[in-house]
């Protein structure tokens, strides 16, 4: 499944070499910075292209649900594809993510055949600013450092990491997006991969899914005003769903409006919603997901 082209996401993060039938292997692991175990966007996008793969192309992916039951290290990750519903509007793929004879992560994957309905109803996109009025997140790192944070080395290896991320984002509310006062568990931001990435369907669906777990933990600490230098959080994917409502294009912006409701237990429950730039609601989303303080015990 080699891509032309200098695009990192598509030729390392989402590149999977197909060994024998429903059997597939990916062998570069893009790692979380804290914990240094393979990022859970990665396990979702590499499953979703094992899937599709068994999947025949009039059936388009409509919804994912996913267990993340052990840190993947740095070493070759086998994706088994299982096909568990056969129909003649839905089908349905199990996968697994196995590495060393222990499984990673499940994800039961449902496709179907488009179909057409005159009824339809959908939210309102939150009225926000474009993404031309708006700075990139690397912008407001910058200023946030320079400003109030200048040996905040914690910021700077965030700002390394943001910089090499193969996704553009700009947040909507600058001031809760410092989280220096502490703010509301909700966040909106414009994200668009950087490189374009054709027009394969699937494709763009498994790269949503990808960017869909890379924000949405970060909401529910926002009630928490940031402390320089520190990290008083330990945070995991426990699991995550998305819901397709209709196509989209990831290397078009697209906004990402996330909420967390619920935080307690050492759990945090985060709600998303993803919309095109013409206000379509295009994607649901949920994930819980561990949070702990830096005292609580592991």
């Amino acid at each position: 499944m080699d891509r032309e082209g200098d695009n990192v996401l598509l030729n390392k993060y989402l590149n999977l070499e197909k060994v024998e039938n429903n059997l597939y292997r990916s062998t570069y692991q893009q790692l979380n910075t804290v914990g240094k175990t393979v990022f859970g966007g990665q396990l979702m996008g590499l499953g979703l292209m094992a899937a599709g793969d068994t999947v025949e192309s009039e059936y388009h992916l409509h919804s994912l649900h996913c267990y993340f039951l052990k840190g993947g290290l740095d070493q070759p990750i086998l994706y088994q594809v299982e096909a568990t519903r056969e129909g003649s509007s839905y089908c349905s793929r199990s996968v697994k993510a196995i590495q060393n004879g222990l499984t990673l992560f499940t994800m039961q994957c449902s496709f179907k055949k488009p179909e057409s309905d005159s009824f339809e109803h959908q939210f309102k996109m939150p009225d926000v600013p474009k993404p031309d009025e708006l700075k990139d997140r690397c912008q407001f790192y910058k200023e946030w450092i320079d400003k109030t944070h200048p040996s905040d080395e914690r910021l700077h290896n965030i700002l390394r990491e943001a910089e090499t991320e193969t996704y553009e984002a700009r947040p909507a509310y600058p001031q809760r997006f410092r989280r220096e006062n502490g703010d509301k568990p909700r966040e909106c931001m414009w994200i668009r991969a950087k490189h374009p990435l054709g027009d394969d369907p699937h494709l763009h669906k498994t790269v949503a899914t990808y960017y869909s777990d890379m924000t949405m933990a970060d909401t529910a600490t926002y009630p928490k005003p940031y402390i320089p230098g520190s990290n008083p959080f330990f945070m995991t994917t426990l699991d995550h769903s998305v819901w397709f409502h209709r196509p989209c294009r990831p290397d078009d912006w697209l906004l990402y409006e996330s909420e967390c409701p619920f935080t307690a237990n050492g759990c945090g429950f985060i709600v998303g919603r993803i919309w095109s730039p013409d206000g379509k609601l295009v994607m649901s989303v949920a994930q819980e997901t561990v949070i702990r303080t830096a005292k609580a015990k592991l």
